[in-house]
Order: C-alpha cells, then sequence, then structure tokens
C-alpha cells in the first residue's frame, strides 16, 4: 500500500534521506524508530504529500504522492500540530465535514474518554491535549493510512498508557496502516506488530518484532567463548569488561554451553545496537 523507491531528500547540501526503498504492503501498527534527526519526520511528510522529495517515487494505494496531489488517503498529525483557534467540538464537527469516512461515533467516544471539554479552545488547551485532539481528529478520519509523528509528546505516563491503548480499539475498529513515529521505545513493544529503525536518513531494519524474538540475543559470558560461539554470525557489537564479553547478535541463538549466558535481546538493546554505528548491517 505504501511504495517508496530510491527516495532521497536533500535539504542544500544536506541529504536527510538517503535512496530509500521501502515496502509497507499490510495493514498493522507500525513503529519508526530513531534518534533525533535521523529523519522521521521528513519521512513521514514526504508520504503525506506535505513536501516533495528530491528523487525516487512515492506511491500510497498505487497514487504516485506529490504535493500537487489531490487526494494522497493519507492523514498526517506532527507533533505541535496547530488549528484554527475554534471550540474542540466545532474542530471534530468541520473534521467530519471534509472527510466522508469521518468516524463521528469513535471522534466522540474519546472525547469523552479524555474528558475533552467540547466549548474550550483549542489555545486554551494543555499541550498534551492539544495533542490528544490532534490525533483524535486524525484516527477518526478514516483513511487507509495514519501517519502520528511523536504523538505522546507532551503526555503524562498515565495519557501514555490511555493513548497506546485507543491506537489498538482504532486498528481493531478501522485495519489499515498506522505508522507511528517515537524515541520512546519499550512503552510502545505491546502495541505494534511491526518496526522501522531509521538511522542517519536509512533504514537500518524493517521487519516484524517476532522476527526479533527469534533472532536478537545477548550472548554474555567469558571473552573467549563468546567469540567462539558467535564466530560467523550475525553480530551487531559487543561490550567488554575485565575478561567478560556480551555480544548482541541477530542470527540464530548459540548453544548454552560453559559459561555462555543466552538471553533475548530487549527491543530497546537492539535498537541502540542499530543505531550506535558500534556494529555490523543485518544480513
Amino acid at each position: 500500500m505504501i511504495e517508496l523507491n530510491e527516495v532521497t531528500k536533500r535539504y542544500g547540501h544536506s541529504t536527510v534521506l538517503k535512496n530509500i526503498t521501502l515496502s509497507i504492503g499490510e495493514p498493522g501498527i507500525y513503529c519508526l524508530l530513531g534518534r533525533n534527526g535521523a529523519g522521521k519526520t521528513t519521512l513521514l511528510k514526504s508520504i503525506a504529500g506535505y513536501q516533495n522529495i528530491t528523487s525516487g517515487t512515492i506511491r500510497v494505494c498505487g497514487r504516485k504522492i506529490t504535493t500537487s496531489t489531490l487526494d494522497t488517503g493519507v492523514s498526517y498529525i506532527e507533533n505541535f500540530a496547530r488549528h484554527f483557534n475554534l471550540p474542540v467540538r466545532k474542530l471534530l464537527r468541520i473534521a467530519s465535514e471534509v472527510s466522508p469516512d469521518y468516524d463521528c461515533g469513535f471522534a466522540g467516544e474519546m472525547m469523552d474518554r479524555f474528558e475533552l471539554e467540547g466549548k474550550k479552545k483549542f489555545s486554551q488547551l494543555s499541550l498534551g491535549m492539544k495533542t490528544m485532539v490532534s490525533t483524535i481528529i486524525c484516527l477518526a478520519s478514516g483513511r487507509d493510512v495514519i501517519l502520528l509523528d511523536e504523538p505522546v509528546l507532551g503526555f503524562d505516563a498515565i495519557m501514555r498508557v490511555e493513548f497506546y491503548d485507543m491506537l489498538a480499539e482504532s486498528f481493531q475498529k478501522h485495519p489499515r496502516i498506522i505508522i507511528v513515529s517515537t524515541h520512546i521505545i519499550e512503552e510502545i513493544a505491546k502495541t505494534i506488530q511491526k518496526l522501522i529503525i531509521i538511522d542517519r536518513g536509512s533504514i537500518r531494519f524493517s521487519g516484524t518484532l517476532k522476527s526479533l524474538e527469534t533472532k536478537a540475543f545477548c550472548v554474555s559470558g567469558l571473552q573467549g567463548d563468546v567469540e567462539a560461539a558467535t564466530r560467523g554470525l550475525n553480530v551487531l557489537g559487543r561490550d567488554t569488561a575485565g575478561g567478560l564479553m556480551t555480544s548482541y547478535i541477530f542470527d540464530r541463538p548459540p548453544e548454552p554451553a560453559g559459561s555462555l549466558e543466552v538471553r533475548p535481546m530487549s527491543l530497546q538493546d537492539f535498537f541502540i545496537q542499530m543505531v550506535g554505528h558500534r556494529g555490523g548491517a543485518l544480513r
């Protein structure tokens, strides 16, 4: 449904997206992970048709996406999104009038859940509530592709949990492609099915969380034992302390033997190894 072919985006002499080829074909909640400045926002804005790319092509549901595409089929909300300074309920009504598939029932339910005051103007809301209004408008739009750029900024811990629940409920009601950009890793792991890691404008990983469960491991023990057990495997990085070593691998796990301890790698550790520029590339 989303096809990127050799997509490059430059701003002056700076290349923000570097020859990205990526296919996202199945409905699901995708997490776009990357450090600040990795290219997350530029990638999402390009898919949404908010800006033109320098070279390559982007297609959504077969339509070529540029800033002149009339209907991209994409609903995109960036962090700190701005709206007309109107009462919340009026903003939601306007959104429903411009989106023929708008889910008024879902929007109203979420307003009640998050105790949004319909008469309060947008500028009077807290940062977290402004973001929540923007997210509700986006999810209720009925579009086949939803792009949320750092949506949990300004949320406290309770709001973040409620946001992930809302995301899951929206997907269950209307299965589609939802891409959530974030750098808060472990919290979103229970909600997403698929992961995309971008680093320095390049895609470092695109796959399912299931693949991490079967191939991403930490191998710890005496340095000699770890080196022998991981020889020939795809080692992303290593930590050493004295005569001990931990290797982070994306490959078949070695059998525990001798001093070896083999344990699953956390999503956070996997992300750190992928963008820490200490290891090799995935095979």
